[in-house]
């Protein structure tokens, strides 16, 4: 009965069987790997030997991971991991002179939080670079518990990846926009069902905001009354509409800082708390997941941010 020999099993090894896992093909996993077809071949056949059992079936002209290899392939991929985990953390006791720092956010939160970290990041550590991309919350997840992301900020709900850490940071509520002079303005309440009877510019399908207006209105039994005028696919989009008509919208509070949009009026909706729906914001990591010193810098300034007003 075969069993798994008492010989090291090097990294390579494992780097060879998990190209070869994911090309599919000894061919392209070679190309990928920049070692000839019979050298990679020949490590397999190696590992094979160590662990005394067949990891790939052979087809015509792909491959396939047996239930041994399956079980390899899991445990390749935490070690490889661990070990990339291992060389960033090394690389960071040199106290961030260099590096890369990878946030996602969804897209209604980016004014809010995103402009004044990043400037207070650069400026205590001027040479790591940062990428921020907005994306849809499912991607974002995806992307944070891929490695792909070191920090993504985003809604925390029931809805998140039981493999993500959460850390609430505010919670997002419905605000009326509404351009200078415009009559709502001078009442002293304004209720969602007031909105409503306003031609709206409203961000289009898709957006959380739209999700978290769609709500609203379903919990006051208006889904009725929801015709927005004007869809549009950017918030500057929207205030700039805003700006050049007499229409209003609704958006989250956080997506319009009131002190640079001094000619518009923002308001809060006067509605009882139950009746609107809203979002919790938050730091999203992966459990367990080496998290960067870059990462971890960056969410203080974060977390400073918002708990020196920069988010009402």
């Amino acid at each position: 009965m075969p069993s798994i020999k008492d010989s090291p099993t090097e990294l390579r090894h494992l780097r060879y069987f998990l190209a070869v896992a994911a090309a599919g093909n000894y061919h392209r996993a070679a190309e990928a790997l920049h070692v000839s077809q019979p050298t990679l071949s020949h490590q397999i056949k190696q590992l094979e030997g160590q662990m005394g059992t067949p990891l790939f079936d052979r087809l015509s002209r792909t491959v396939r991971l047996t239930a041994a290899g399956e079980i390899l392939h899991t445990r390749a991929v935490t070690i490889m991991r661990e070990l990339d985990d291992a060389r960033r953390e090394i690389a960071e006791l040199q106290t961030m002179e260099s590096g890369q720092l990878r946030v996602g956010i969804v897209s209604t939160v980016n004014v809010a939080v995103v402009p004044e970290a990043v400037s207070a990041f650069r400026n205590r550590y001027p040479k790591v670079t940062v990428s921020v991309r907005e994306m849809p919350m499912e991607s974002l997840e995806a992307e944070v518990l891929a490695g792909k992301l070191d920090l993504g900020i985003s809604f925390i709900s029931t809805k998140n990846h039981p493999h993500l850490d959460t850390e609430p940071l505010f919670v997002e509520q419905l605000v009326a926009v509404l351009p200078d002079k415009h009559p709502l303005d001078r009442q002293r309440k304004i209720l969602l069902s007031e909105m409503l009877a306003q031609p709206l510019v409203l961000l289009s399908h898709g957006f959380c905001t739209r999700e978290l207006v769609v709500e609203s209105v379903a919990l006051q039994q208006l889904d009725h009354r929801l015709h927005p005028a004007v869809e549009m696919n950017s918030i500057e989009g929207v205030l700039s509409t805003i700006r050049q008509t007499n229409m209003v919208t609704l958006l989250p509070e956080s997506a319009v800082q009131w002190d640079k949009h001094p000619d518009l009026r923002v308001r809060r909706l006067a509605d009882k708390p139950a009746d609107l729906s809203y979002r919790r914001v938050g730091l999203i990591w992966v459990n367990g997941g080496h998290r960067t010193a870059a990462a971890r810098a960056f969410a203080e300034e974060v977390r400073g941010g918002l708990v020196n007003g920069k988010k009402r």
